[in-house]
């Protein structure tokens, strides 16, 4: 029995990890890169944004001609380093350098850039089943945990985007398993040595996916000065952390690093006065209103048990009704002893509150039950307050709500609230649903039939949940990464190129637009912008004798000229309804 017991697990785990994939894997290469994921091509292909590193091809001092071949000629660590330091502000080294070989491997259409992102969120999600599997020796915990991380949107839109976050989820989930592995081995006096190294490499390989990443490490801190008492975990910790330490500070002091906090100072000015002159939903000065009414958004996106909501639930009253009414509900469940009037009362107010509600009732009705939840939680842990486990479920509430307070002290720091966006808290995200596996197995243990109700409400997310699948898929989403008037189409560069090699002949020369808005504003930029020709050039054979040129008057169609003067239009761009 024991036996078949395992091989259902593991058949349940492959099946899930199936789920994940083709979840993930459906329209990834359907929408044309957006906005840094055209950085992490750039970088990753050790191309300057703009050109700085082409003088032989795009910035030719002496000729305004160039040929794919002179486009890719070939490229070293120096350029590597130029390109990111200049576009892509020295981070994310780790992806974006794995990303080149990678590329180099299966190419650089946009599905096969993306599924890098794909791979490293199913790590993550095989990582959450061994993370609960040991830790809170479960494995029916580890499977629901898995199933939950499985259907995440937040999880299957990094999944489809061309950028560092997902390897950095997954590394800052294998840093945490290996510091609680850490501090587990040395109670039972083991052999430690190679996982104080590796916890040390994952550390370091966050922060060269990003280097914000270190309040995560802050609350790793924080735990050990709580609850371990060894000094042996102390002096090996703090061992570990002079590898991510030694890496960062060579980074910082390498040509492709070095220019990084020079760069965050001025995007800090930048975003001040843009909060300052322009301010919208995702960019105001940091005045606390300003960064609570926008960390609505992050912890809507943040936990499974309330994505979406924060893009339907408006209004005073709903919202007044929503915390109100699980209060009450809270309150009764307390107070009145029969188990059916328990259900009578809860029934009541729920019917009520569907009354009342003018909009969005059933993402209210959500909203409620994040409430409930949260109730639920705080009594857990208020009961459980000296069992063995529960240092575990403190970790996971740090984990879950500390990365919220520094989202917070950068904003007050940076004087406006752009950093305060999902993906900067992202590596927290798997702790949310673990607690929220946690919370649903409290919930199945409850004697009141009340738990029924809840479940309920829980399929009604998840009824939810589906909506925001199909609307990522239809490049609707919530806003974790971009968000666009009307959906992406495919690639306009890739065909843009397709069509220049149909349609090619000797003695013909493409002339690229010159689109100046798109151009960074350093001090020194070129005078034109060369970012259409060199995206096109992406996608054109590397070997190619194709003659082109930049036409910088020309602000949005790439044109094919035959000898004759003819010209054909390759792609009109339309300014920036085609350049994502």
């Amino acid at each position: 029995m024991a036996s078949l017991g395992k091989l259902s697990t593991y058949i349940l785990l492959a099946s899930i990890l199936v789920l994940a994939f083709f979840l993930r894997f459906y329209n990834i290469g359907a929408h044309g890169l957006a906005g840094d994921e055209k950085y992490s091509l750039f970088v990753s292909q050790f191309v300057s944004y703009e050109g700085n590193n082409q003088r032989n091809s795009v910035r030719k001092p002496d000729s305004p001609y160039f040929t794919p071949q002179e486009f890719w000629s070939e490229k070293n660590i120096h350029d590597f380093f130029d390109s990111i330091a200049r576009l892509d502000t020295g981070n994310g080294s780790l992806y974006t350098y794995t990303l080149h070989y990678w590329s180099k491997i299966f190419g650089l259409d946009d599905a096969n850039l993306r599924i890098l992102s794909l791979l490293f969120n199913l790590l993550t999600i095989f990582l959450i089943f061994v993370f609960v599997k040991t830790h809170f020796q479960s494995e029916k915990l580890a499977l629901l945990a898995t199933f939950l991380s499985a259907i995440s949107p937040f999880y299957i839109n990094y999944s489809q985007v061309a950028r560092n976050y997902a390897m950095l989820f997954f590394f800052a989930l294998l840093a945490t398993h290996l510091l609680l592995l850490i501090i587990q081995r040395e109670k039972n006096k083991q052999k430690t040595t190679l996982y104080y190294l590796c916890y040390g490499l994952s550390a370091l390989a966050c922060e060269l996916c990003h280097i914000s990443t270190f309040p995560l490490f802050v609350i790793h801190g924080l735990y050990v000065l709580l609850y371990v008492r060894q000094l042996r975990v102390w002096i090996g910790l703090s061992l570990a952390m002079m590898i991510p330490v030694a890496g960062i500070i060579t980074w910082l002091k390498s040509a492709g690093g070095q220019w990084l906090f020079d760069y965050v100072q001025n995007s800090v000015k930048v975003y001040n006065y843009l909060a300052q002159t322009s301010p919208d939903e995702y960019l105001s000065v940091a005045t606390l209103p300003n960064i609570f009414k926008q960390l609505r958004h992050v912890i809507s996106s943040a936990f499974i048990s309330s994505e979406g909501l924060y893009l339907h639930l408006s209004g005073f009253k709903n919202t007044l009704i929503a915390i109100a009414s699980p209060i009450i509900g809270l309150i009764c469940f307390k107070r009145i002893s029969s188990d059916r009037w328990k259900i009578a009362a809860i029934t009541v107010l729920i019917a009520l509150s569907l009354l009342l509600y003018s909009t969005a009732k059933f993402q209210f009705l959500v909203l409620s039950l994040n409430v409930v939840l949260i109730g639920i939680l705080l009594n857990y842990v208020v009961k459980n307050f000296k069992k063995p486990d529960n240092p575990l479920v403190i970790f996971l509430l740090l984990l879950v709500i500390m990365p919220f307070v520094f989202l917070i002290i950068f904003s007050l720091q940076d004087g406006n609230t752009f950093r305060i966006i999902p993906r900067y808290i992202g590596y927290s995200y798997a702790f949310g649903i673990i607690l929220m596996t946690l919370l649903i197995r409290h919930i199945w243990q409850m004697q009141s039939k009340v738990k029924y109700v809840l479940f309920l409400l829980l399929s009604l997310q998840l009824y939810l949940i589906v909506g925001i699948i199909s609307s990522i898929w239809q490049d609707n989403p919530p806003r974790y990464f971009m968000n666009f008037p009307e959906p992406r189409q495919k690639n306009p560069y890739t065909l843009a190129a397709e069509k220049i090699q149909n349609l090619y002949t000797k003695g013909d020369t493409v002339i690229y637009c010159s689109y100046k808005d798109s151009m960074p504003g350093a001090q020194g930029a070129p005078i034109y912008s060369v970012v259409d020709a060199q995206l096109t050039n992406f996608y054109l054979p590397k070997e190619s004798q194709i003659i082109q040129r930049v036409n910088p008057a020309e602000r949005d169609k790439i044109i094919l000229k035959k000898p004759d003067g003819k010209e054909i239009l390759i792609f009109d761009l339309q300014g920036t309804k085609y350049r994502y």
